[in-house]
């Protein structure tokens, strides 16, 4: 369901300008690759490494421009590209001319500050903590201050302290970055850890395995120590494309796109699923006000609980005039930017308003409809208390009576007369006993109570004056009182008015009892002409209404009745 709601959201203003956009940075790239090449594969001692390193360069390109398409806010496609820049800039550094070879010399490490920064950053593009800042701002420091001395240092003494630093400085910044990417994979819930698992394994290997190959090949030839570290490196992007196709970054939309979609088509979709599709986050909750305090409803009208600040969630609030309307909660670790999210919510304002009245309506409804409810269940209940109480009070005191007036006619000196007046006065007390177990059995059958909505029609079917088929699937039917109750009433009252009115010569009742609703039928072969407005067919017509159910009669003159009620329930 929710599938076929996202596809009726529409992507109205990016669909043209902004992949053309796209495709055209792509293009600027590509042709920028190869200028590269023009200028440092003439006189380049390692023409492969200069391939290599270009290649890096279209990969995390189309990484970056990948990242940008599927989520146009988020943060991570930026620094994805802004990683393409800098290893096109650092391979400037094997070009023959002084001032390409300086540019070159300054990025020539800064890469490894960017992978630090896009590691600690997935998914949201930004950092979640002091930590972590502290961790990226270290790896910066390495990357750019101290990579100062080995492109301006005159004296070898102080190049080789300088490099010794970087690399001890290095190694304490990767360690760090390890570990903490170590602890969000162990912190992830299972969802997470899917996404987060493979592409932080390469991260740590990549981290670790680009200063350690420094050391590891400095004996080889020097293009094995490039090459090694360039592969490292263009597998990254790789691994960030493939978090982002197991869910790290569900596609998202604008909000122009949000905006277009509200006014055009929210009527056929729900304002959850458009909210999560232009926040790129599957598990965002939307909760109306409700009418009490801190009671929050979904759009439907049902009472739902919202989680602040619980597992990465997070919760903003959205207001029209001052009043708050809603909130949303979301997944902090996927949308890093709460601002973001509230103006989402702020161009829903309006159409939120107007479900959350909406929604209002709808739990009044299902407030009315659930007292209604206990209103006929409280009626069945003194429906049963007075049938018990008649049974167990009222029969057997007449019982008793008889017994004594059988007494009396028994007694051998009784006159004639006595004996006589006796005997007239059991057979009426006899009457009257039949009399009650008939209005205890039209209050509430005990068969019913007893034995089951079943064994009870079946009863009503068995004592009909005319031929009359019962039908019942499944044979053992599992209901609730409430519904048991009204599905016996109304095949009661409808065989009763086939007696009384219908002048019928058979009739037929059927029970089907499906997943979620009882289906009852009746049918007489009658004169026709019932309507539902007679007290006995309007009383039911409230009841079946009362527990959600509905009734359809129809009745054509001369062409007999048929009466269809489905009732709610589970099987």
């Amino acid at each position: 369901m929710r599938a076929q709601q996202r596809q009726a959201a529409p992507r109205v203003a990016r669909a043209a300008s902004f992949v053309r956009a796209l495709w055209l940075i792509g293009l600027i790239g590509l042709f920028g690759g190869l200028i590269e090449l023009v200028l440092v594969f003439p006189g380049a001692e390692y023409p492969g490494v200069m391939v290599l390193y270009t290649a890096v360069f279209w990969v995390y390109l189309a990484a970056g421009l990948v990242a940008w398409y599927r989520r146009p806010s988020n943060p991570m496609a930026a620094l994805i590209l802004a990683g393409a820049l800098v290893v096109y800039l650092s391979n400037l550094g094997n070009a023959s001319q002084p001032i390409l070879v300086g540019i070159g010399s300054v990025f020539a490490t800064t890469i490894l500050a960017v992978i630090v920064h896009l590691l600690l950053a997935f998914p949201s593009g930004r950092l979640g903590n002091n930590v972590a800042r502290g961790v990226v701002a270290g790896a910066y420091f390495v990357a750019v201050v101290l990579q100062t001395p080995l492109y301006l240092a005159t004296s070898e003494t102080v190049l080789e302290t300088a490099i010794t630093t970087q690399r001890v400085c290095g190694f304490a910044v990767m360690g760090a970055t390890s570990l903490m990417l170590a602890l969000r994979v162990r912190a992830a819930d299972p969802a997470h850890r899917r996404v987060l698992l493979p592409l932080f394994s390469y991260g740590m290997f990549v981290v670790l395995g680009v200063p350690f190959a420094s050391l590891l090949f400095d004996a080889f030839a020097p293009p094995t120590r490039e090459v090694v570290q360039l592969v490292l490196l263009m597998g990254l992007p790789v691994a960030f494309v493939f978090g982002m196709l197991r869910g790290g970054f569900t596609h998202t939309g604008e909000l122009t796109d949000l905006g277009a979609w509200l006014s055009v088509d929210v009527a056929t979709g729900s304002l959850q699923d458009a909210l999560a599709l232009t926040l790129g986050d599957d598990t965002v909750r939307l909760g109306l006000r409700g009418g009490a305090p801190g009671e929050f409803v979904d759009e439907t009208g049902a009472a739902m609980n919202v989680a602040a600040r619980a597992s990465g969630r997070e919760v903003v609030e959205v207001t029209v005039a001052g009043a708050s309307i809603a909130v949303i909660e979301y997944d902090s670790r996927m949308n890093g930017n709460a601002e973001h999210v509230r103006r989402a919510g702020q161009v829903l304002a309006v159409a939120l308003d107007r479900t959350r009245l909406s929604a209002e309506l709808l739990s009044s409804q299902r407030k009315l409809r659930e007292s209604r409810t206990r209103i006929v269940d409280a009626a069945d209940h003194e429906r049963l208390r007075i049938a018990q109480d008649l049974h167990d009070g009222l029969q057997v005191q007449l019982v008793l009576l008889a017994l004594e007036a059988q007494q009396i006619a028994g007694i051998a000196d009784s006159s004639p007369a006595t004996k006589a007046a006796a005997t007239t006065l059991r057979k009426r007390i006899d009457s009257a006993a039949a009399d009650l177990r008939r209005l205890v059995h039209d209050v509430l059958p005990l068969t019913l109570t007893e034995r089951g909505l079943s064994d009870a029609v079946e009863d009503l079917v068995d004592r009909m004056p005319i031929p009359t088929t019962f039908e019942v699937h499944p044979p053992d039917l599992h209901l609730s009182e409430p519904v048991s109750n009204t599905a016996y009433f109304v095949v009661a009252e409808a065989l009763a008015n086939t007696v009384k009115h219908a002048d019928a010569s058979s009739a037929r009742v059927t029970l089907v009892q499906t997943a979620h609703a009882l289906h009852i039928d009746v049918t007489d072969s009658g004169r026709g002409g019932a309507i539902v407005a007679g007290r006995g067919l309007r009383g039911l017509a409230d009841r079946v209404d009362a527990l959600g159910g509905t009734i359809d009669l129809r009745s054509p003159d001369r062409a007999g009745l048929t009466l269809s009620v489905e009732l709610p329930c589970e099987s």
